[in-house]
């Protein structure tokens, strides 16, 4: 992956290095030339050459001899998914919201300011046929969804009084692998799984639901190229990938597996969280940075190599 220049030579902490995102985040910036400082939950989740350890961030003492003098602070550590949210509420709180507390208030009482890039998810919008811009209407659904929204509160009011700027981007539905074993993570490694030890890939409805796809390389990519620069300075931004419905993924690793579609109706708890069409609009990003995919949808599953040894396992850390 290339950068521009202001991605080299900086000094950077990542929470959630041993995350799907976080890991592929410190792989590139450590290929840029930065200093990179991890941490994570996994313990052993990097050789001992990386400058990891295991951190907490729900324990505010967990925090403390962290050096916060960095030119930016990649939040990527925290508790994801749906039903679960409800089972786990209070921990998802303590992890979700009240850990970017503890982080935003050792940056304060550190007295540096480096930028916090966040990431936020499709799921606090309310979803609609047309592509969703950073102004339209938010509805979340899961208490994952509403701990994203309050931390994007929590950044803008510590930057109105602390002056600890962010960028934020709401992702929708990553795809990939550029550094690991597995193939993907999410919805896709989910249909490969399913195709590649059952032979079947299993939908909900007609399949017809349309979401934006970025290959995790592509994500890391624009985050990367603009989390420093000044025009991204305290902005929220929907990132940028294909539009392509949930069916349409489904068939063409079917074709590459061999395996059928099984439609099945909503299961009803399902249901009520769905948010129906979550598509981008991404030309907030694009017209201040110009940026392109490098990966495609359809490119990315011809060139895979599927068999029955592969196994989705990545759990998500977004």
């Amino acid at each position: 992956m290339i950068l521009t220049s202001n991605m080299h030579n900086k000094k950077c902490i990542v929470f959630g290095a041993d995350g799907y995102i976080g890991r592929h985040l410190m792989h590139f910036l450590l290929e840029a030339g930065n200093a990179v400082k991890a941490y994570g939950l996994t313990p052993d989740a990097f050789s001992a050459e990386f400058n990891y350890r295991v951190v907490d961030i729900a324990n505010s003492g967990n925090l403390r001899g962290i050096d916060w003098d960095v030119d930016a602070v990649f939040m990527f550590a925290g508790l994801a998914g749906t039903h679960v949210g409800f089972e786990r509420a209070e921990q998802f709180i303590q992890v979700n919201e009240i850990g970017l507390v503890n982080i935003l208030e050792a940056i304060r009482r550190s007295g540096s300011h480096p930028r916090v890039i966040f990431p936020s998810t499709r799921l606090v919008y309310q979803g609609g046929e047309l592509a969703l811009t950073e102004n339209d209407n938010c509805l979340p659904k899961t208490v994952y969804a509403v701990n994203k929204l309050a931390c994007e509160q929590l950044l803008n009011v510590y930057s109105n009084s602390f002056a600890i700027d962010y960028t934020i981007y709401r992702i929708c539905v990553p795809y990939g692998n550029s550094i690991g074993t597995e193939y993907s993570y999410g919805t896709v490694g989910t249909f490969i799984k399913q195709a590649v030890t059952n032979g079947i890939i299993k939908l909900y409805g007609d399949g017809s639901l349309r979401r934006t796809f970025t290959h995790v390389e592509d994500l890391c990519h624009q985050i990367l190229v603009t989390c420093l620069a000044g025009s991204s300075r305290n902005q929220i931004y929907n990132t940028l990938g294909e539009d392509i419905s949930l069916r349409i993924i489904a068939e063409s690793i079917a074709h590459k597996t061999s395996a059928k579609l099984e439609f099945t109706p909503f299961p009803e708890k399902d249901l009520l969280i769905e948010s129906g069409h979550t598509v981008f609009d991404a030309s907030k990003l694009q017209r201040q940075f110009s940026l392109s995919l490098i990966h495609t949808m359809s490119e990315w599953v011809e060139k895979i190599a599927v068999s029955n040894e592969y196994y989705c396992t990545a759990q998500p850390n977004w």
